[in-house]
């Protein structure tokens, strides 16, 4: 997922089309076949012929005719990929370049090469979370590097691997401060007016109808800052609900607030701080970490910030990097069990080597459900890795040069701006971003430099009340100095140029009590050296590219190349999300087009683009369920069904929602469980009599389908005719999309809203962990709610619209907009009949591969019987084969895991292994393999089961090929080890045979090499 830097020359749509691929497609077998199916015509007859069939639609038959989706979808005809190439070029190139200075909630900075040699390493891109480490300490590794530099920039010793971005981390670390609150009255979080006003909505959106209060407290207009004595006096008015108080080091104005006082209010009342920042700005030579605010050295207790820029440019706003914090030390040892998201610890194997491991999980979604710290599933991992990468490439030096330049240039521009007509805003310090009050209306002034090829700042008038003019620039590394140029040039044409006699500047100093004091002491690594370093990470790690990568569940197909190109289109990586509408044409008709995509898709009214993860796609569908309940006076239903199978995320979601399990007046509200049949499908007759029990109060129902088990719920419709009789609302759980989409109409089926994974279905990389994508799609019931804004072609023209009841934001702006344009490019080379072949292909691969192993092994649910499986399914062991591997000396429930660890050795990811039934291996090939290569597949599935039968002993020493032994989690789980100074780059243990090594051996020679190693018989 590179990210190219900033192009001082505009980018015209030949020009685009000609950019390098930076790949040989003719070399890339699934690259350039088509809908990206390598499947031939013989092999798909083949596997039909093999299942009794004689068609695509056999495979759908047994789902209800009226839910069935028309044959030819209301989309367009694919395209070619060198058309696909011409198309995004043109897009990408409608989007006009200026020399820019908006920074504000995203600044942008030079993007270091680096970036995009990590990016273009695809056994990185696209492996999944890194639960499985011994094939995954790639990724281990480049979150390690990521914890440690960021610790280090931070003085924080426990730095999460990601959150979405800056506005759901400042969220998220409210709901962690209330869990981290001494009293339990508390309920409040004071926040500082100085947040950005997206950050604010984003905040409000989440804490609708949760037990999260929020508080404002607005700052002086004079000063533009907060008053520590108005903070303190509404702290103490709030006695025991006070939770935590929030406030920015650099607030919305550009200013730097007086953090030093406002941590001490909160040492004083003993109540956490949350500490919103940006993370470059803690560059040697730049401001004063947060692990150092206030008088008695106590420091910040949860840090929150945007790490965007400090890999990748704006790219219209995402993907994001949420930065997130918290103390972990001798005298802070329990503050990280409350706090969402992933940590990668320290860890070693069973034979004492070295290696990383995801540590603290039973916090989270999978393990935990609705008692999880966080709903949150996929992060941004991948841009954490890259993050790690760059500030490795900058080293202390270079970070601090770029910091550096930025304070140097704001310095000279506010010397050369000042003049009768535009003076500074505030007697306040500011670090690079100054605001000024002019004499002038800025909308009017903003358009003139617009036309000028400027985009000059943000317009700051609405954030203080008094009716000033006030406009805010950002200066980073990033401007060339014919940008800086320009800008000097236009305000002389706008304001007269500045006299030779005209008084210098007073510019307000910068304490040096707020600067850092020591050097941050980030090791520098050489480009050429730094490549090698992380091209050996990827090969540590299994890729889709290498073969089936079997992950039930997780949808882990081919990822296109072609689709990472068309994201960074320089048009596309370069457009800020604050720019006029006017010059991000080709971004907005990106959002546009992908809307109108999903509504043919999935048949629904409308959708938002807005979500960036389908766990977040969860949480926009139940708000807004919850908006349309209170917009009909209905605010009392508070009782919201969901399968007792469902994903983790869903009881996660509910609970974030507000939806809670808790008893009121001696009834049950929030999520109340749906029981399954024998057949693992939803018990009808449970369900009816939830739907009667509860009707007056019933808020909805949430529906994973096809199942968790791989099974189409065939009763949904009529489910959803109940609930919605009852007056509740119906969201299905899209995750399993690549089973049926194109051949359903959701709206037939009477679905409210549903979120699709573009990390699963529409081919966006996952990133060892993220950053993953969503779009939620919704019903004519719902179109009024949506959140962000929707894009509509108005007169030739995109413009940005808001839903006339929107529930808020999720996202500080756009979404991750570079995935967008990954999941369209797809989109436009599947066409209308793709979409339709992409779903059969994937349904057929997983039925044909169940048709060769389920004879041999069991399945699960035990009473599917013969019910057809979709895109995945379920395997188990026999009780005499558990009863051989016991007797081996191994525990039952250690059984399917260690199964898990043997798919390692003859080269594929595990299965998701004892999830959702504890004695399953879950089996998801997708659509991206061809006969030979899912036959070669189920020979080592088959062998994996003689060796079970056979040679159980084998399974005690499993992984053996791994770079390194069975991870001992527990122990890193006992000692836990989050961060440390990196001075060198960490030791790597390579391959004992790589995954591409193993993938060209024969299934029986691996046997044979896994019993030479194998420990013996006892």
């Amino acid at each position: 997922m590179p990210s190219l830097p900033a192009l001082d020359q505009p980018i015209t749509a030949d020009s685009a089309a000609r950019l390098p691929l930076g790949f040989d497609p003719a070399a890339l077998p699934r690259e350039t076949v088509r809908h990206y199916i390598p499947a031939s015509e013989d092999d798909l007859a083949a596997m039909l012929r093999t299942l009794g069939l004689t068609k695509f639609d056999d495979l759908f038959a047994h789902l209800p005719k009226e839910i069935r989706a028309q044959p030819r979808l209301p989309l367009p005809e694919e395209l070619s990929y060198e058309a696909l190439q011409v198309r995004l070029a043109s897009i990408a190139a409608s989007n006009r370049p200026a020399a820019a200075f908006l920074g504000d909630g995203l600044p942008v900075y030079r993007v270091p090469a680096i970036v995009a040699a990590v990016a273009g390493i695809r056994n990185l891109t696209t492996a999944y979370t890194p639960y499985q480490p011994e094939r995954s300490q790639g990724s281990l590794l480049t979150h390690w590097i990521y914890q440690c530099l960021m610790a280090q920039l931070t003085g924080f010793e426990a730095v999460n691997s990601s959150l979405y971005d800056r506005a759901s981390a400042l969220f998220e670390a409210c709901c962690c401060s209330l869990r981290l609150a001494e009293n339990a009255e508390a309920d409040t979080v004071l926040l500082s007016g100085t947040l950005f006003p997206s950050d604010l909505e984003v905040l409000r959106t989440h804490a609708a109808e949760t037990n999260l209060r929020l508080e404002v407290v607005e700052p002086s207009p004079t000063t533009g800052l907060l008053n520590p004595a108005a903070m303190r006096a509404r702290a103490l008015a709030l006695g025991p609900r006070l939770a935590a108080i929030a406030f920015p080091q650099i607030n919305s104005l550009g200013l730097l607030e007086d953090v030093d006082a406002l941590t001490d209010i909160a040492t004083e009342l003993a109540t956490r701080t949350i500490a919103v920042v940006d993370p470059i700005l803690f560059a040697t030579g730049g401001l004063k970490p947060p692990a150092q605010w206030g008088s008695t050295g106590h420091g910040a207790d949860i840090l929150v910030g945007e790490g965007q820029h400090l890999a990748i440019g704006p790219n219209f706003g995402g993907p994001g990097l949420g930065v997130f914090a918290v103390r972990h030390n001798q005298h802070v040892k329990n503050d990280i069990r409350a706090t969402p998201g992933r940590f990668v610890g320290k860890a070693h194997d069973l034979s004492g080597r070295d290696c990383c491991v995801m540590v603290l999980s039973t916090r989270e979604q999978h393990i935990r459900k609705d008692k999880a710290t966080s709903n949150i599933c996929s992060n941004q991992a991948f841009l954490a890795t890259l993050v790690g990468a760059a500030l490795l490439e900058r080293g202390d030096a270079g970070l601090a040069s770029a910091v550096g330049l930025g304070r140097t240039r704001a310095l000279n521009a506010v010397e050369k701006l000042l003049r009768p007509g535009v003076e500074l805003a505030f007697a306040t310090p500011f670090f690079n971003e100054p605001t000024l009050a002019l004499d002038r209306p800025i909308a009017p002034l903003l358009e003139r430099g617009r036309l000028a090829g400027l985009h000059l700042g943000i317009d700051m008038s609405a954030r203080l009340p008094g009716g000033r003019n006030l406009l805010k620039l950002s200066f980073t590394d990033a401007q060339t100095e014919g940008d800086l140029a320009k800008l000097f040039l236009f305000f002389d044409t706008e304001f007269g140029a500045k006299s030779s006699k005209s008084v210098a500047a007073v510019i307000p100093p910068i304490p040096s009590s707020a600067l850092r004091q020591a050097p941050a002491g980030l090791l520098c690594v050489p480009h050429a050296e730094l490549v090698t370093y992380y091209q050996k990470l990827g090969e540590l790690n299994v890729s889709p590219d290498d073969g089936c990568y079997p992950l039930g569940s997780c949808t882990m197909k081919y990822n296109p190349y072609v689709n990472d190109w068309a994201a960074n289109l320089p048009g596309f990586v370069n457009a800020h999300p604050q720019a006029p509408a006017e010059d991000v044409q080709g971004c907005l008709e990106v959002l546009h087009e992908t809307q109108e995509w999903f509504k043919g898709i999935t048949g629904l009214a409308a959708v938002t683009t807005q979500p960036l993860a389908g766990a977040q796609g969860e949480l926009v569908g139940l708000k807004m369920m919850q908006a349309y309940h209170r917009s009909r006076g209905e605010s009392h239903r508070n009782i919201l069904l969901i399968p007792k199978s469902a994903h983790g995320t869903n009881f996660a979601t509910a609970a974030m929602a507000g939806f809670a399990s808790r008893l009121e007046n001696g009834e049950p509200a929030g999520i109340v469980l749906l029981e399954a049949s024998a057949d693992g499908r939803i018990d009808l007759a449970d369900c009816e009599a939830k739907i009667t029990r509860f009707g007056p109060r019933l808020a909805g129902v949430m529906i994973t389908n096809p199942n968790t088990c791989g099974l189409f719920e065939t009763e949904f419709k009529r489910i959803a005719d109940d609930v919605h009789a009852a007056g509740g609302l119906v969201y299905m759980d899209g995750a399993n999309m690549n089973a049926i989409a194109g051949w359903v109409n959701l709206a037939a089926m009477g679905v409210d809203a549903l979120h699709n994974n573009l990390h699963k279905t529409w081919t966006i990389p996952h990133g060892g962990g993220g950053p993953g994508d969503a779009i939620v799609a919704v019903s004519e019931r719902l179109c009024d709610f949506l959140p962000g804004h929707q894009v509509e072609k108005q007169d030739g023209q995109f413009v940005a619209v808001k839903a006339s009841q929107s529930i808020g934001s999720f996202h500080r702006h756009w979404g991750n907009f570079a995935h967008k344009v990954r999941a369209y490019a797809y989109l436009l080379r599947l066409g209308r009949d793709g979409v339709r072949q992409m779903s059969a292909t994937a349904v057929l691969a997983s039925r044909y591969l169940y048709a060769k192993l389920s004879p041999a092994y069991g399945s699960l649910p035990e009473g599917a019987g013969a019910q057809p499986r979709m895109h995945e399914f379920i395997l188990t062991l026999s009780p005499e084969d558990f009863a051989r591997v016991t007797k081996a000396g191994l525990p039952p429930a250690a059984v399917i895991p260690r199964v898990g660890k043997l798919f390692l050795d003859f080269g594929f990811h595990a299965p998701t292994v004892a999830w959702p039934e504890a004695f399953g291996l879950m089996i998801e090939p997708t659509e991206s393999y061809t006969k030979a290569e899912l036959d070669r597949f189920a020979d080592a599935v088959l062998a994996i089961l003689k060796l079970v039968r056979e040679h159980p002993h084998a399974l005690r020493g499993a992984p053996y090929f791994t770079p390194v032994d069975r991870v001992d989690d527990v122990a890193a789980n006992r000692a836990l080890v989050l961060s440390e100074p990196l001075r060198t780059l960490p030791w790597i243990h390579p391959n004992r045979i790589s995954p591409r090594e193993l993938a060209a051996l024969p299934v029986a020679e691996i046997t044979a090499r896994i019993l030479k190693v194998a420990p013996p018989l006892v």
